[in-house]
Formats: C-alpha cells, sequence, structure tokens
C-alpha cells in the first residue's frame, strides 16, 4: 500500500515524492509526471545535474525551449528552456537531500 512522503513541493513547478511502501518515486514537473524507482531516479537526477553543468548560460535564450531530455520511453523527450532545467535542477537537488537526510535519520534511529 502506498504510503506518500513530500521531498519537495513548489506551487508553480511541480513536486517530488517518495512512496515508503514500494520505494518508488513520483516526479511532476510543468505538465509532465514520471515515476521511477530508486534507482532511475538516481540516474535521471544525475543526468538533470550533468546537462545542467555542461548547459552555458545564454541571458537571451533562457526562455527558449531548446534542451530535449529523453526517458526510457522511445521517442519521448521532455523539451525544456534553460530556465526550466535550472528549476527542475533545483527540484531534483532538494528532493534528494531530503531523501538522503531520511534514509540517515532513520539509520541512526534504528529504523
Amino acid at each position: 500500500m502506498c504510503s506518500y512522503q513530500t521531498l519537495f513541493y513548489d506551487d508553480e513547478n511541480g513536486y517530488v515524492i517518495h512512496c515508503k511502501g514500494c520505494d518508488s518515486l513520483q516526479v511532476a514537473f510543468g505538465n509532465v509526471l514520471l515515476t521511477w524507482n530508486r534507482p532511475d531516479f538516481y540516474d535521471f537526477y544525475h543526468f538533470i545535474k550533468r546537462i545542467f553543468n555542461e548547459t552555458p548560460i545564454d541571458p537571451a535564450a533562457m526562455n527558449k525551449k531548446t534542451l530535449a531530455i529523453p526517458v526510457p520511453c522511445d521517442g519521448v523527450r521532455i523539451l525544456l528552456s534553460p530556465r526550466e532545467l535550472q528549476q527542475l535542477h533545483h527540484m531534483l537537488d532538494m528532493a534528494e537531500t531530503e531523501l538522503q537526510s531520511q534514509q540517515l535519520m532513520s539509520l541512526l534511529s534504528g529504523a
């Protein structure tokens, strides 16, 4: 049975929630909803982090949707602007930090 825990929430950008029951993570960003198992979430997070760190910032093109982010479904991409990439990266980074904190706390409490 699913028991959701919010790792990140923002009214405008979306959320990341973790199901303690099945250990899946749901990422809602804009009009895209992705559900990952934990290893796939981390793969996606690290991919977004790498793209974010490698994408040059051009202030004139911040809102142009030029970045096609692949997902595991053939023929499907998430089309983002550099600004949206920043927002998605921030969201995933905050959620990953919260997930790590919760794991550490559960280890320390012996749960």
